[in-house]
């Protein structure tokens, strides 16, 4: 009689600590399905956008374009590689030259370990920048203090059709950011 009492209260015991087990994998489920946080990322996209980066400064030597292969495109840059970022104003100030040689529109990203932060629209060649505004809610990430995992990251784009360059470049910059 004591056994199969016993044997019963194992079971009644391993039956409650399944139906808990199943009911904390239901809360996690539903929690990283409905509730979880999840950081935006800026997707890159297929072709140029549309509006021409408003912070441009037009250079005033142009120079003479690269020698390229037919179908095949050059950019060269120039830029220093301290950006300071101002959260009260929500705007980064940087020095950023798209010299008139290159031969493809750019977009150029501003990323911090690894999100990017702010994001200019299409820049061509002949062109200096200063200042890029924040992408929305990037002033709320961001803390005051030095950021050395940081890039510009330069996406080329045929300035005839638009399209996306196969190749990205990134130059490591260090990013210092205040109040």
């Amino acid at each position: 009689m004591e056994k199969s009492e016993k044997q019963e209260k194992q079971r009644r015991l391993i039956i409650i600590a399944l139906i808990i087990g199943m009911a904390v994998c239901m809360g996690v489920t539903i929690w990283a399905l409905f509730f979880r946080n999840t950081q935006e990322q800026v997707l890159i996209p297929d072709y140029a956008p549309q509006a021409a980066e408003q912070n441009a400064e037009p250079l005033s030597d142009n120079g003479e374009k690269l020698d390229v292969p037919s179908g095949g495109g050059g950019i060269s840059l120039e830029y220093d590689s301290s950006v300071n970022i101002s959260l009260a104003d929500k705007t980064a100030y940087l020095n950023y030259t798209h010299p008139g040689r290159s031969t493809q529109d750019i977009v150029l990203c501003i990323e911090i370990n690894g999100e990017i932060v702010a994001q200019s629209g299409t820049i061509e060649p002949g062109n200096r920048l200063k200042k890029l505004a924040l992408l929305d809610g990037a002033e709320k990430k961001l803390s005051e203090g030095t950021y050395t995992d940081a890039d510009f990251r330069v996406l080329s784009y045929d300035p005839e059709s638009g399209e996306k360059a196969m190749v990205d470049t990134v130059a490591k910059i260090t990013v210092t950011v205040e109040k």
